[in-house]
């Protein structure tokens, strides 16, 4: 099973709760490891609400033999250089400042910094007059200032 089937899997579980599926990442070390970054739509995911995401993804799992291998799962916020990847991502972060990473260089690169500017018809549009298809995208990632960040801590 891949990340995308796992995804469609678990999205029930997800529906009007004020949290989705941020990403997914499968691999194998010594077990199977599935890892699931959640978001929360208002607010800043806590540790609480990852130890109670947990607990209802591992039941769902459990009870309908989602995955039939034994597995570890992680559960986790998906960081302040979160991962854009769902046309209501690109919708809800407009403006912010992101990290384009493309499976092959445009213009002699493959990453490009810029804002989101849009997102239509499977076209994600930034600054500068930059536009990708989403199969052109390896990557987008918040790229978040520094000093914003700092400013939080403190």
């Amino acid at each position: 099973m891949d990340s995308t089937e796992l995804e469609k899997k678990l999205e029930p579980i997800f529906k009007d709760t004020g949290f989705d599926i941020a990403d997914i990442k499968i691999y194998r070390a010594k077990s199977l490891v599935v890892q699931i970054f959640i978001d929360k739509m208002e607010g800043n995911v806590t540790l609480k609400d990852c130890e109670e995401w947990s607990d209802k993804i591992v039941a769902y799992i459990d009870m309908n033999s989602v995955i039939t291998t034994s597995y570890v799962l992680e559960v986790s916020s998906p960081g302040v250089d979160r991962i854009i990847k769902k046309p209501s991502d690109f919708i809800r972060f407009k403006g912010k400042d992101v990290k384009i990473t493309l499976k092959k260089p445009f213009d002699g690169s493959r990453v490009y910094y810029s804002k989101i500017v849009d997102f239509k018809e499977n076209t994600a549009y930034f600054e500068d007059n930059l536009k990708f298809s989403m199969d052109e995208i390896q990557e987008v990632r918040l790229n978040p200032d520094d000093t914003e960040l700092f400013k939080k801590i403190n």
